[in-house]
């Protein structure tokens, strides 16, 4: 099975809860891929992680001297290129230098063997990293999100509350302030259980 290229399918999007999104005349293919682009970018960027594989190309970082190095992204899976820097000539690494190379979930990259020399920019790395297959608490945060936002609504973006036929639904704040990225619970629970940037997730 190939890794997947999104956190959600169109159909699923469609099909997910009451089926919302079920028309293709008020809600286009397009619209709801558009949609999953702007909400993957969201989550990743709050949540400091891939939730799908992706590449990061020619990343630059800096080396201590040491056998190891520390990436911008948890969940490395492979290290494809390296290369380092002496004054201003690159030296890419060899095959065997490649395979030499350990990672580890924490986005540390361990040279058996080797080491990264000390200086600043002076490491450039190519790595895949992410999640295999996006958490199901993530993907169903992300179908909420794009159910939640793309029909339009009377409610006004600012209320914090409103009345659904006798039943109170209350929202979070939603404004990023410590942390209140979205402003449904469900959305802001699957954002604190994967969160990277904390302390203590692994």
């Amino acid at each position: 099975m190939a890794d997947p290229t999104a956190l959600f399918t169109t159909a699923e999007a469609r099909a997910f809860d009451k089926a919302q999104l079920a028309s293709a005349t008020d809600f286009p293919d397009a619209d709801i891929i558009a949609k999953e682009v702007e909400i993957r970018a969201f989550l990743t960027r709050v949540c400091s992680v891939d939730f799908i594989k992706t590449t990061h190309t020619d990343e630059y970082q800096d080396g201590y001297g040491g056998s190891s190095i520390a990436v911008d992204w948890p969940l490395v899976t492979a290290v494809t290129a390296a290369s380092l820097r002496s004054d201003t000539t690159w030296t890419p690494l060899t095959a065997t230098e490649i395979g030499q190379l350990q990672v580890y979930d924490t986005g540390e990259v361990y040279w058996e063997g080797g080491y990264w020399p000390a200086g600043r920019r002076n490491v450039k790395l190519t790595y895949t990293a992410g999640y295999a297959a996006t958490p199901d608490l993530i993907k169903r945060a992300a179908l909420r999100i794009v159910t939640l936002e793309l029909p339009t609504s009377n409610v006004p973006f600012t209320a914090e509350s409103y009345d659904a036929g006798g039943m109170s639904v209350n929202f979070a704040n939603g404004d990023g302030f410590k942390g209140h990225w979205h402003r449904d619970p469900e959305v802001m629970r699957a954002i604190r259980m994967y969160d990277y940037s904390l302390p203590g997730i692994a």
